[in-house]
């Protein structure tokens, strides 16, 4: 499964993280990934310590959040 699709399933259908974890487990890291573009950035800044998952996230937050 794509990022787009699970991006589509969170913000446009309204599935929530729990039931896209259910439905696709073998997908948890991105589902998690998608479920994190809903925090501010500057919230992001401070709880994700890794700085190539931070760079990850802002990426996903900017691409997909521009084209909603």
């Amino acid at each position: 499964m794509t990022y787009q699709e699970l991006f589509d399933l969170k913000f446009k259908k309204g599935l929530s993280t729990y039931e896209s974890v259910r439905r696709y487990p073998e997908e948890i890291e991105r589902v998690n990934e998608v479920a994190l573009l809903d925090v501010p950035e500057a919230t992001l800044r401070e709880i994700i310590r890794e700085e190539k998952i931070l760079t990850r996230l802002m990426r996903l937050k900017r691409k997909f959040l521009r084209q909603a």
